[in-house]
Order: structure tokens, then C-alpha cells, then sequence
């Protein structure tokens, strides 16, 4: 800038930066649309924006408040892969997360999070040339030499002071709450919070799942009011039970704009003062977000450029990590590691998922060999047998099942045998216990041929509006009892999360009991596990219908959810409602053993 004397001034024009950080203004917000190039929305401090959105997509976190609370839970759970955390203001002094929102004052914070390079730091742009604070060895506090914007990973953003439902979650700015003077569509006044944020910014980084710890939503005087040492006086007290009053309001209204963006919020924090979110225990919610990630990491055989499988010098083979049980298919080995086996190209991580009865005890060790034999990679997928609790299948199962090196065991009740209760135990054990991005069921009477290459990656490709199959299943003609769809509507109406979507219209013919249309079977069927982990959580302990197929058919159906159809018989699977004898003959004969 020239002064007009002559004299040059390096500092930039401040209108230019004033526009840059307020855009159109500091009271609102508008909503961003769909532009090809999405608006700046974080900064570094020199004021370069940056593209941090999805970062995290279709992830769980954990947001860690400040709330009593916070510290009754075992917080080092947090700490296993998989698992994110975000945390607000000096909730981070109790835990160290790897991300972190705050909008007040940087002196109200301690100095070890502003120093901290592995917390990603996000703070309002106008706080980048402020300075926070210190402790001296004299214990007293003052400001430190350095900026926030001197410090490690530290991002800016920028808020709007005027609240909006409608558009809230797509904003070019965000909102933390409205100005003193300003009020919303619900009539509260004011009300401004780092809260605000910190359930808006995890949206924007493409978290879908957020768990809220530490928000106890309540204060009072004389009262430890935090998880870390800190008073307030009376008056903060009931400033800050003001707040909470409003933000639960106003988080209650941005509900069915949640649900329609596909954002889950859930409170993991007992007896909490903020009610819009459902509670689900903390320990649940730390499982789902670990088992998104693989429980045993194999390193073996990953620098290999060739997997070789042999049988008398061939590159054809029988797989598995565990031999077969009939003294006639012992001939039947696989000569390498089985860390060495690999999915097809194209596939997804898999978990292979079996729920077995007591009459496959007969027949699976020739399924599992046909399997294995055509199919070499389902002998190094994670295995997790879903069975009756009446039979101790890692004392007395097949030989090949007891040295499987990847097995888990999942029992049900069997006093409580009901096909709608053994379907709905699936749902649940498969959402608990699988770690991979997906899983594969297969029923142990379900026999492998060389026809096809069993699983194919077109399967999992999105259609023309860009969504991705949450299942693959064989295509079925009929589901029965004929009145199923009436009976899954009943129950439907009483789901919070499906009552208010459409409902599914299967029409078909009418043929006796049942009713004939295209729908799938529930004897080969694939699953993305984190949608079945959201399934899981709407089922009741018995299912509404017999068939697992038709319910998840029929879940994916009322929330407008892609599911793919295949002929099995063309990429390799058999299935035969017969007799063991059955069953095992026609397994000698695509083994050529008989």
C-alpha cells in the first residue's frame, strides 16, 4: 500500500482482509449448494484456504465435551485403531484427541494443546494473531510470546452469528450460535457455543457417525461442573444452563435435516441433560467404531508380486489353513502360507460369516472342501460361526473349523430356536464381531463349482445416481408367508428411523401361501458391515419376518438404499434343500471323487 509519501508499507490492505475472513458478513450464514468447487471453508493463517471436507468419509467419531462425565468412562478404549476423536476446548487436557475445536478466548486453553503437532487444531481465523497463555514457574498465568498461528496444525475457520435449520449443515461458514441481540425461528435469544461447531465441523470432514461423551448438559453451584479443575460462580451457572436449555432445542430442530443428510449423533453420556440424541452405552459404541478395522494385521507375503498355490506341481489348489475331514479328500493339500492367499482383484476386505445348526456337522466338511477347492481365497478369510450355545464348536467342531487360525464363535440361546430369532442373531453378531468392510455369508450346505469365480467386482459397482450396494444376494421368486410385507409395515411404523420413508412396493402374483415376485434368499449373501451395523441397531430380538433376506431387502428398500441382485449359479454356487446323503454326494462329484 502507498502511503503517498514515497514510503512503501508491506502490510496488506486491510479491506481486502476483512472481506476475506468476514465474506459477506459476520451475522449470517447462506447456503453453499452444490458448485463444482466447493467455497473455502478452512484457512491457514496467512489466510490460503485449504480442502479438508470428506476427509474422513463415512467414518465414526467420538466427541469428548467437558462434562463430569467425561471421566467415568475408561477413556484409554479410545485409544485402539479405528477408533477418532475430537475434542472441545479443555476437554483435550483430560484426553489427548487427534482433533480439536474451540471458538472462546485461546488464553482459556491450555498451552500443551496449542504446542501438541499430532492434535489438528481448528479455531476461529481471528484468533490466528492471538496470543494464549502460560504458567510460570510461579504458577500464575500470562500471555505466551508466540500466536496461535505460530503453533503446530492449527486451522482457521469462519462463523456466522445467525442460526438456521434449513440450512445449517451446508453453510459457507459456521454458525456457533446467534448474537446476544438476535432470534431464531424458535424464539430463544443468543446462546453461542464451541457445540455448535463441534457437531458441524465432523459432518464437513465426512464423519456420518458421532458419539458424544462428557455432555452432562447441566451445571450447578458448588459442584464440580467438569471433568478438569475449574469453578464457576453463580451466575456462569445459570448462563451456561441457558445455553443448554437453547442448544437442546436448537439440536432437536436440525434432527430430520440430520436424518436426511444420513448424519448419526448419538450421546454416550449417562443421565445427560441434552435429550435430542439417543442413548447408546459407551463400551457399544467403542466396538462399532473399532471393528471397522481388522482385529489380526498379517504382514506375511504382502511384498510378494505372485501367489502360488500347489498341488503336484500345479498352480491349481485346495486351499485352506485347515485340511478337510473325510479321509478321502486328505489328498486334497495346499503347499504354501496362508497368509498368501488374496481376494480377486477388485474385491473388498471380507469376513466369511456361517451360521451353522447341528445338521451341517454332516455335511460342511465337504461344502467347506468345494468351497476351498474352487475358492481357494475363502480358506484365508476371518471366519465367524454363528451357532447354538448348546454345542461347543471350538471343543468338539470339525477338525478343519478347530485350526481354522481366524476363527470366532458367536452363540445364541437355543432355547430360543425360532428362524425370526436365529435370523435376527445373524443381523447382530455379524454387526458386532465382523472387522472387515464387508462380510459373506454362506450356509453350510451351500456347495462351490469351477463354473465362475465365485465373487465378482462388478457387483459392487454404484448406479446411476452414485450409490453403492449395501448387499448382494441371489436373486428368489416368492417371499412367504404371503402377508410378509404387511406384517414388516406394521412393525416398520413403530422404527423412528423407517416410519417416515416410503414404503416398499413389491408387486407380485399371489400363488397359495406365498407371494411371487423377485426378492433375494438368505443363503449367500454379501453386506457392507458398517450398513449392517445401522440395521442392526433398529432390529428386535426376533425378526419380523423369517427370512433374513427379505428384511434386509426390505430395510434397504424403506431407506431408498441400493441392494444388488446376481444369479449365483453363474459365478459358482449350488444350493440343495435335500438330505445330507444329497448334499454329500453332489460334493464328491465336483470334487471328481466319485
Amino acid at each position: 500500500m502507498n502511503r503517498g509519501n514515497g514510503d512503501y508499507n508491506p502490510v496488506p490492505d486491510i479491506d481486502d482482509q476483512r472481506r476475506l475472513r468476514g465474506a459477506r458478513g459476520a451475522d449470517a450464514g447462506f447456503p453453499i449448494g452444490q458448485y463444482l468447487q466447493p467455497p473455502p471453508m478452512l484457512f491457514t493463517r496467512d489466510g490460503h484456504n485449504l480442502f479438508l471436507g470428506d476427509m474422513y468419509r463415512g467414518r465414526t467419531a467420538f466427541l469428548l465435551c467437558g462434562g463430569p462425565s467425561l471421566v467415568s468412562h475408561d477413556l484409554k478404549l479410545l485409544q485402539q485403531r479405528g477408533v477418532l476423536t475430537c475434542a472441545v476446548n479443555n476437554a483435550a487436557a483430560v484426553f489427548r484427541p487427534q482433533l480439536w475445536v474451540s471458538v472462546d478466548n485461546p488464553g482459556n486453553f491450555c498451552d500443551a494443546i496449542w504446542r501438541d503437532p499430532g492434535i489438528l487444531k481448528f479455531v476461529p481465523l481471528g484468533h490466528m494473531q492471538t496470543r494464549f497463555t502460560v504458567r510460570g514457574a510461579d504458577d500464575q498465568l500470562r500471555p505466551s510470546a508466540e500466536y496461535v498461528g505460530d503453533m503446530p496444525a492449527v486451522f482457521g475457520f469462519r462463523r456466522n452469528k445467525q442460526f438456521v435449520a434449513e440450512q445449517w449443515l451446508y453453510e459457507d461458514t459456521f454458525n456457533w450460535g446467534n448474537h446476544p441481540k438476535q432470534t431464531d425461528a424458535m424464539g430463544n435469544t443468543g446462546s453461542r457455543s464451541v457445540m455448535y461447531v463441534a457437531v458441524r465441523l465432523p459432518f464437513y470432514l465426512g464423519i456420518r457417525r458421532l458419539y458424544l461423551l462428557g455432555c452432562d448438559f447441566r451445571m450447578e453451584w458448588g459442584k464440580a461442573n467438569y471433568a478438569f479443575s475449574q469453578d464457576r460462580n453463580a451466575s456462569s451457572v445459570r448462563g451456561n444452563n441457558e445455553t443448554y436449555r437453547v442448544l437442546n432445542a436448537r439440536l432437536t430442530q436440525l434432527l430430520p435435516y440430520f436424518r436426511k443428510a444420513g448424519y448419526e449423533v448419538f450421546n454416550c453420556t449417562p443421565d445427560s441433560g441434552l435429550t435430542a440424541f439417543p442413548y447408546v452405552p459407551f463400551e457399544e459404541a467403542v466396538t462399532a467404531a473399532a471393528a471397522t478395522v481388522p482385529s489380526r494385521i498379517v504382514t506375511a507375503g504382502m511384498y510378494d508380486r505372485v501367489t502360488r498355490l500347489q498341488k503336484a506341481g500345479k498352480t491349481e489348489i485346495i486351499a485352506a489353513s485347515a485340511p478337510p475331514a473325510p479321509a478321502d479328500l486328505a489328498t486334497l493339500v495346499w503347499e504354501g502360507e496362508p497368509g498368501l492367499l488374496t481376494l480377486p482383484d477388485g474385491l473388498p476386505e471380507l469376513t466369511l460369516v456361517v451360521p451353522w445348526d447341528t445338521a451341517s456337522l454332516a455335511v460342511w466338511p465337504y461344502t467347506w472342501t468345494t468351497w476351498i477347492r474352487f475358492h481357494p481365497w475363502v480358506g484365508a478369510l476371518p471366519l465367524l460361526v454363528i451357532h447354538a450355545d448348546d454345542v461347543d464348536l471350538a471343543k468338539n467342531g470339525p477338525a478343519f473349523l478347530r485350526e481354522h487360525p481366524q476363527v470366532r464363535y458367536a452363540p445364541f440361546a437355543a432355547a430360543k430356536g425360532s428362524r425370526h430369532y436365529r435370523a435376527a442373531r445373524l443381523i447382530k453378531a455379524s454387526a458386532e464381531m465382523v472387522r472387515t468392510p464387508w462380510y459373506v455369508t454362506l450356509d453350510p450346505r451351500l456347495i462351490a463349482c469351477a463354473s465362475g469365480p465365485g465373487l465378482a467386482r462388478e457387483w459392487f459397482a454404484s448406479d446411476a445416481r452414485g450409490r453403492r450396494p449395501m448387499w448382494i444376494a441371489a436373486p428368489r421368486s416368492y417371499t412367504k408367508p404371503a402377508d410378509t410385507l404387511v406384517s414388516l409395515d406394521k412393525w416398520a411404523e413403530g422404527v423412528p428411523e423407517l416410519s417416515g420413508l416410503r414404503r416398499l412396493e413389491l408387486r407380485g402374483d399371489l400363488a397359495g401361501d406365498r407371494l411371487q415376485h423377485p426378492t433375494i434368499s438368505s443363503w449367500c449373501l454379501l453386506a457392507d458391515a458398517e450398513w449392517t451395523r445401522k440395521i442392526a441397531a433398529l432390529t428386535p430380538e426376533e425378526l419380523p419376518c423369517a427370512e433374513l433376506g427379505t428384511y434386509m431387502h426390505y430395510c434397504a428398500e424403506r431407506r431408498d438404499e441400493l441392494g444388488q441382485r446376481v444369479p449365483l449359479r453363474h459365478y459358482g454356487w449350488e444350493y440343495r434343500l435335500h438330505s445330507a446323503d444329497r448334499v454329500v454326494r453332489r460334493c464328491r462329484e465336483v470334487l471328481g471323487l466319485t
